[in-house]
């Protein structure tokens, strides 16, 4: 099929340098706080309330903090269905569509016209441009994740408000490389997470290249777009569904004892924390992209599918039920629903718009009453394995 004309990458470094060196720290910050804690978010926190109204000041003994209010699936989940409440959902200020998939999708079309060797150039595998996708892959993930963390907690432009925990990060912990979460976690970040990432980067650009992906051929230009569009809708759901099952198969013993329990090392979250994983985690991970090797139309597709994996980690584990990033203005940023997983382990598998963990079980909704039914059902387990002995 073709593919349209798209920009070189002349002045690439130039660019990179004008967008980024001269950019205010609070100005890399805001750009993470433009999303919510996962694509497609299928949790409303509140039904009717508003959400900057619905947050409780208190703390218990251990420093834990929750919102007054319990996850609850969003109106697209519904039935019977709501159709107001869903038109809602999809189209208010902030939704589903805007700024969170919006300003995702405008960083990987900007990402593709203007930091992206021509797809022609890609035709055989050459250090170079994996180079320079490496290179823009490592600028884009060190603002954002960096970004994120000098405003929260170098900075600390909000305090602790409504952070879900007090707890510093470890600094002097044997689980952690250099006995030090924070830098264990950029280490893990940089050093495997984005080199992965652009490994299935450049595999996507060199198959498209020659045309071994691509497989749907509409020779009606309003077919071809109709369908462009729609697989960008379907991103976010795309990345959900890989996201929970590749999850919960992460939570088998052999790889959760091998592989997976390095991530969960991270009890007290933070933006770093979103990709540090063991490399053959990140290899699962960031397969979600080979989704799109079997459907997508044009490569942006599949850049939209792997930004999203790779860009989401850090607002959905900073630590924070929202950003304050002007006065008077609260953004959703951190997501209570994962953070539950990273405390409890088993529940909270997802965290998407499709509520896989309620219909497979797992679902936590953040409650003390939840807590308290959990901490039930691990009980109720321990003694059955123990009869079994």
């Amino acid at each position: 099929m073709k593919i349209p004309q798209v920009p070189g990458c002349s002045g690439i470094f130039d660019s990179v340098a004008d967008t980024y060196l001269d950019t205010d720290l609070r100005l890399w910050a805001t750009w993470a706080f433009w999303a919510r804690a996962a694509p497609g978010s299928c949790l409303r926190e509140t039904s009717d309330q508003n959400m900057s109204d619905a947050t409780s000041p208190e703390r218990n003994k251990r420093g834990e903090w929750r919102p007054s209010y319990p996850i609850i699936p969003a109106p697209i989940n519904d039935w019977p269905p709501s159709p107001i409440k869903t038109f809602k959902w999809l189209f208010a200020w902030p939704g589903f569509i805007w700024p969170e998939n919006l300003f995702w999708l405008s960083i990987s079309v900007l990402t593709w016209a203007f930091l992206t060797p021509e797809l022609a150039a890609m035709k055989t595998f050459e250090l170079w441009w994996i180079a320079i996708l490496f290179a823009r892959n490592l600028v884009l993930i060190s603002l954002l994740f960096g970004g994120m963390h000098y405003f929260l907690y170098i900075k600390k432009s909000q305090g602790d408000r409504l952070r879900f925990t007090t707890k510093p990060f470890p600094t002097k912990n044997k689980r952690f490389r250099f006995n030090h979460q924070v830098r264990d976690n950029m280490f893990h970040t940089l050093a495997s997470g984005v080199p992965i990432l652009t490994a299935y980067e450049a595999i996507t650009y060199w198959l498209f290249a020659n045309n071994h992906i691509g497989f749907f051929d509409f020779s009606s230009p309003i077919a071809f777009w109709v369908w462009f569009v729609a697989l960008l809708f379907l991103a976010p759901v795309i990345h959900s569904i890989h996201f929970y099952f590749g999850h919960r198969l992460l939570h088998v013993k052999f790889l959760y004892k091998h592989f997976h329990s390095l991530h969960h090392n991270n009890v007290q979250i933070g933006p770093w924390s979103g990709l540090a994983m063991h490399p053959v985690e990140h290899i699962i991970y960031f397969s979600t992209v080979v989704v799109q090797w079997l459907i997508a139309l044009h490569p942006v597709n599949a850049l939209y599918q792997i930004h999203l994996a790779g860009f989401l980690p850090a607002p959905s584990h900073c630590g924070y039920e929202k950003m304050n990033v002007a006065r008077g203005v609260d953004l959703s940023a951190g997501s209570y629903f994962h953070y539950q997983h990273h405390k409890h382990f088993e529940c909270n598998y997802g965290g998407s718009m499709i509520p896989l963990d309620k219909w497979f079980g797992t679902f936590h909704d953040g409650t003390e009453e939840a807590d308290q039914q959990l901490r039930e059902q691990l009980r109720k387990r321990r003694e059955d394995m123990a009869a079994t002995d």
